[in-house]
């Protein structure tokens, strides 16, 4: 599936020469969130979930370059080859990151391309802040198979719009990536089993 061929992606290194396309099976979705206690998120410094917030200060290593948070890289990819992209990393605080959004947008310097490669964008950054942060990945694990919903009044595209009719796009890929992590253990304990005989 498309989910396990970006991985494949990330592994060889080779994300930007690839255009993955990230489909959601909403009737699929919809039937779990229907038989399962749902997890709620959003805020940051919520105890214990704020780690599952794309702004939790988790920094991520992507092509050799660290970032304070998936947001800080989201954004720079938005803003690729500019000079907002190297604000956006270095910036301190949400303040400055959102001064130089502005910026970009004003003068017209987001990549052609972004729409069709926001989500795909976000699952890589996704990805790497589990693996690479192992505090954050005991908490999303910790979830189980409970479904995950960005609860918030202020998007509809990454949350749930508040009225659970957002497309959730941000707990959808926080569950597959939950699932690709769970499926990476398993494999490497089995082979830790075989080498143990």
């Amino acid at each position: 599936n498309s989910f396990c061929t970006l991985l494949a992606c990330v592994k060889l290194g080779d994300f930007d020469r690839r255009s993955i396309r990230f489909r959601l099976a909403s009737t699929c979705i919809a039937e779990t969130m229907a038989t399962r206690a749902v997890i709620k998120f959003h805020d940051v410094n919520e105890v214990p979930y704020g780690a599952l917030s794309m702004l939790s200060p988790h920094p991520i290593t992507v092509r050799h370059v660290t970032y304070p948070s998936v947001h800080h890289f989201f954004l720079c990819e938005r803003f690729k080859g500019t000079g907002v992209e190297d604000e956006i990393r270095t910036a301190t605080s949400l303040w400055e990151v959102d001064r130089q959004v502005r910026r970009g947008e004003a003068n017209g310097l987001q990549r052609d391309d972004w729409d069709r490669v926001k989500a795909d964008v976000m699952l890589l950054a996704t990805y790497y802040k589990f693996k690479q942060n192992p505090d954050a990945c005991a908490v999303l694990m910790q979830t189980g198979q409970r479904p995950l919903v960005d609860h918030t009044p202020s998007d509809s595209y990454w949350g749930d719009g508040a009225d659970g009719k957002g497309k959730n796009l941000l707990g959808v890929i926080l569950m597959a990536v939950r699932k690709r992590i769970g499926h990476e253990d398993a494999k490497t304990r089995k082979g830790q089993d075989r080498r143990r005989r």
